[in-house]
């Protein structure tokens, strides 16, 4: 057998345990999904590399729906990795329902710098995180949509942030923990609890 072949081999091999480890994880998150919803989850997890382990990317049901959402980091990690960034920064201007974040982000093929702006009115959700903290609400959704627009290839068709829907990623976090949590509690001696310490955020790290 070439080395040609047993990289295939490794590759396919790899995607199968991915795939069945995410839909494991997915489970014992408590998440009713239907297999639909499962298998696009993890088309996208597999053609973006994102590892639900590591809070890159959610699941959200909400009735017959399904929404697929990532972190902002995603797309700052992504850009680094393009080897393409050289440097950005985000910037206030006006304040209350006023308020607007500009980010300028540098690549290194490009002469001039990108420069995107979002307005407060057009993103505020009226939640208790929005009225809080709406500087760091609407600078994630900048951040999201300028890194989306400027590496337009490293970033097509990836899901949105859940800023950019009205949601708050830390919340998102902090629920599906006690998600999980509860479902350790009701289902003991389910096979994906009991074999849990076996699927680590390194299972994913190839991806």
């Amino acid at each position: 057998m070439n080395e040609l072949q047993t990289a295939g081999q490794k590759t396919l091999q790899a995607t199968e345990n991915y795939t069945a480890l995410a839909v494991q994880y997915l489970s014992s998150m408590g998440l009713n999904l239907q297999e639909r919803h499962k298998t696009q989850f993890i088309q996208i997890c597999q053609a973006y590399g994102l590892n639900p382990f590591k809070r890159e990317i959610y699941g959200v049901p909400y009735g017959n729906n399904f929404n697929i959402i990532v972190g902002y980091e995603v797309y700052l990690k992504r850009a680094e990795r393009s080897g393409k960034l050289n440097g950005w920064g985000v910037v206030y201007s006006n304040s209350g329902q006023d308020l607007t974040a500009t980010i300028t982000i540098y690549r290194k093929d490009w002469e001039k710098p990108f420069v995107h702006s979002v307005e407060f009115s057009e993103y505020n959700a009226n939640t208790q995180i929005w009225k809080s903290k709406p500087k760091t609400m609407l600078r994630k959704v900048a951040i999201a949509q300028g890194f989306r627009l400027c590496f337009p290839d490293e970033f097509s068709g990836l899901p949105y942030t859940s800023e950019e829907l009205g949601q708050d990623e830390n919340e998102l976090k902090q629920a599906q923990a006690q998600t999980f949590a509860q479902a350790q509690k009701t289902a003991e001696n389910a096979p994906v609890l009991e074999n849990r310490e076996k699927y680590q955020a390194s299972d994913f790290d190839t991806f």
